[in-house]
C-alpha cells in the first residue's frame, strides 16, 4: 500500500502545482475584461476581447478542476454520508468513484479526444469576425479529463487506504 500511496502523493503534487500555475490565468482574464470595459466606455469596443476572455476562462475552469478535486472544493451532498463512520463513507466514496466518476471521465476523454483531433484536422477557426483558431482550446478538454482521471485514481487510492485500516488518512 505504501507504493500506491507514494504514487497518489505524486499525483496530488502534480494536481497541486498545475492548479497553482493555472490559477494565474485569472490575471490576463481580468486584464482583458478591464480593457474591454475601458474601451467600451470610450465607445471603442474591440472584436477580440470577448472571445479571448472566454478562452482564458474556459482554460482556467478546466485546468484547475483536478486541483479542486484534490482539495474537496467540488459540490458534494453530505446530508446522509456525513453521519456515517469513516469506513462507511469510504465505501460509499469508492462505489461512487467506480460506478459514476470513472465512467463519466472515460466518456469525457473519449469524446474530448475525438473533438480535439477533429478540430486539429480541419484547423478549426471561430465563426466570429476575429476568427481565432479553436483547436488549442479544444485540446484542453481531453487534457483536463486526463488530469481529473489521475486525481480520481489518487482519491481512490486514499479511500482504499482508509478501508484497509490506516485511520490517519482522510477520505
Amino acid at each position: 500500500m505504501k507504493t500506491w500511496l507514494g504514487f497518489s502523493k505524486k499525483i496530488d503534487t502534480f494536481s497541486h502545482w498545475t492548479g497553482i500555475v493555472c490559477s494565474y490565468l485569472m490575471i490576463p482574464l481580468t486584464l482583458l475584461v478591464v480593457y474591454e470595459v475601458v474601451t467600451r466606455s470610450f465607445q471603442h469596443p474591440t472584436v477580440w476581447t470577448f472571445e479571448m476572455s472566454n478562452f482564458f476562462y474556459g482554460a482556467h475552469f478546466m485546468l484547475v478542476a483536478a486541483y479542486g478535486l484534490l482539495y474537496k472544493s467540488h459540490v458534494t451532498v453530505d446530508l446522509l454520508s456525513g453521519r456515517f463512520s469513516k469506513k462507511t463513507q469510504a465505501i460509499l466514496s469508492l462505489i461512487c468513484y467506480l460506478f459514476m466518476y470513472f465512467p463519466f471521465i472515460a466518456v469525457w476523454i473519449y469524446f474530448g479526444v475525438s473533438y480535439a483531433v477533429n478540430s486539429w484536422q480541419m484547423w478549426e477557426k471561430s465563426w466570429s469576425i476575429w476568427g481565432p483558431p479553436l483547436y488549442p482550446i479544444k485540446t484542453i478538454i481531453p487534457i483536463a479529463a486526463v488530469m481529473l482521471l489521475l486525481q480520481g485514481i489518487s482519491e481512490v487510492i486514499k479511500t482504499v487506504n482508509v478501508l484497509v485500516g490506516d485511520r490517519k488518512s482522510v477520505v
